[in-house]
């Protein structure tokens, strides 16, 4: 026998358990890098898909403000519904025109018999209603499919027409 020849047992190298443990840890590591990699990949997705959505309703929101420009309330269409075209034929608007209603803002404690008390009253009520008929609520919401699942994302703005008739009655 020679004596540069070792025995098996004294050699030096990986058992099978060290290589087994290695392999988990490489397994437990690429795991881990796999999926913050999905998750970067779906919120760069999730990112540019909300940029498009934005765009679009900023869009449609000036689209509807030109639409509303010197026109009476009245001519306008109350709900409106439509599809963008290509290359984003995957999303559709919603535009509605709501008029709010404003509450009396009388007084309301003065007594009934007191004519300052009443002027005010009615001045409230031909203010309140002049509010009502001179702002609108404008909402453009922006549809689209995801995952079998519609999704959406609405803008509000108040449009308001001071050149509304000041209407002197109740």
């Amino acid at each position: 026998m020679e004596k540069n020849k070792a025995p098996l047992l004294n050699r030096r190298g990986f058992t099978l358990l060290e290589v087994l443990i290695a392999m988990a840890i490489m397994v437990t590591a690429l795991a881990a890098i796999f999926t913050i990699e999905g998750s970067s990949i779906g919120a760069a997705d999730k990112a540019k898909r909300m940029n498009i959505v934005s765009m679009l309703a900023k869009n449609k929101m000036i689209e509807t403000e030109s639409d509303i420009e010197g026109k009476d309330f009245d001519e306008l269409d109350k709900e409106k519904t439509g599809q963008f075209e290509t290359p984003y034929a995957d999303y559709g608007w919603k535009r509605t025109i709501k008029e709010l209603k404003f509450p009396n803002v009388g007084s309301g404690g003065g007594a009934q018999d007191d004519p300052n008390a009443q002027v005010t009253e009615m001045i409230a009520k031909i203010f309140s209603n002049f509010l009502s008929k001179s702002i609108r609520e404008v909402t453009v919401a922006i549809v689209w499919k995801r995952n079998g699942h519609e999704q959406n994302f609405a803008v509000s703005t108040y449009w308001v027409d001071l050149n509304h008739a000041f209407e002197l009655q109740e």
